[in-house]
């Protein structure tokens, strides 16, 4: 990497950090590099790709942090995920300063930081995967994305919240207190052997997309969506003659999913039919903001 590059990409974080991303423009660091414009647009194509290189760096030392965690041996495996959580405490308030405009930003879904987010949103539920499974074992496999998602919510709402709230916050203490509170939830879920709201292979599709820094195509979840519709309905403690109605009601969908443009009257009959079993309520709500779409492109 050039040191021209370079003095670009520190620039940028300056400027964002001061000025927002918005309100910074190419000129603007070109100017502070006392370089011609033109010059800078040989390193990086737009205000975007430079945007992406601020959050690269960020990123990376964030799990060089996290490499260098992990090779601490004296650490417990609980140890160790204390401090993995401390450090998410840690980066995402070095995210937010280095961006003034951070929750504003305007996210173009076809550009290059929003495949960007993608494959490190992909790379970061990987590296949760890990996380948890040193920390609790494999007995949690069947819940690991659902406690990724419940970790990840956690950690983001704490992180608002220290935002909003003038007050000096403990980090050290308030990632042992989220690791005690995922040690209940791990309890809690082992011993109630409920049925994962997040599954593997769905999962596993889904980061695989994001790696390539693409998001899983709504058809395909519609497809996957009812297939876990129908499983779910032959797996219910229902009479046969409910389950055949529910599996009836199921193929319908599926047929509307197949249709170029799926009949949204029939589409919410259906699903309102299906919604008198609450076991089938979080499948339905997601098919009908698929369907949604679906129905609007």
């Amino acid at each position: 990497m050039s040191l021209l590059r370079d003095k670009i990409i520190g620039s940028a974080m300056q400027l964002f950090a001061q000025k927002g991303f918005e309100a910074t423009s190419i000129q603007d660091i070109a100017n502070d590099c006392g370089i011609a414009k033109g010059s800078l647009y040989k390193f990086f194509a737009s205000k975007e790709e430079l945007l992406v290189e601020v959050y690269r760096h960020r990123f990376q030392l964030m799990f060089e942090q996290v490499d260098r965690i992990k090779a601490d041996r004296s650490l417990s495996p609980k140890a160790r995920f204390v401090q993995e959580t401390l450090n998410q405490f840690i980066n995402f308030k070095a995210f937010k300063s280095s961006i003034k405009d951070f929750y504003e930003l305007k996210i173009n879904e076809d550009g290059a930081f929003s495949s960007f987010l993608q494959q490190i949103r992909s790379k970061m539920f990987v590296y949760l995967e890990e996380s948890l499974i040193h920390a609790y074992g494999p007995g949690i496999q069947i819940y690991k994305w659902d406690l990724i998602a419940l970790y990840i919510g956690i950690i983001k709402e704490y992180m608002v919240m220290t935002e909003l709230v003038s007050s000096p916050f403990d980090y050290e203490r308030m990632a042992a207190f989220v690791v005690e509170r995922m040690d209940e939830m791990v309890a809690g879920l082992v011993q109630s052997k409920s049925k994962p709201i997040l599954e593997s292979d769905i999962m596993t599709q889904f980061v695989a997309c994001g790696m390539k820094g693409s998001a899983v195509p709504a058809e395909e979840q519609l497809s996957e969506g009812i297939t876990r519709l129908l499983t779910t309905i032959h797996e219910l403690q229902a009479t046969n003659s409910i389950k055949t109605e529910l599996h009836d009601a199921a193929v319908l969908l599926r047929e509307e999913a197949d249709a170029d443009k799926p009949r949204m009257v029939l589409v919410r009959a259906l699903i309102g039919l299906l919604q008198s079993q609450h076991e089938l309520t979080a499948i339905l709500g997601q098919l009908e903001k698929l369907f949604e779409l679906k129905s609007a492109s």
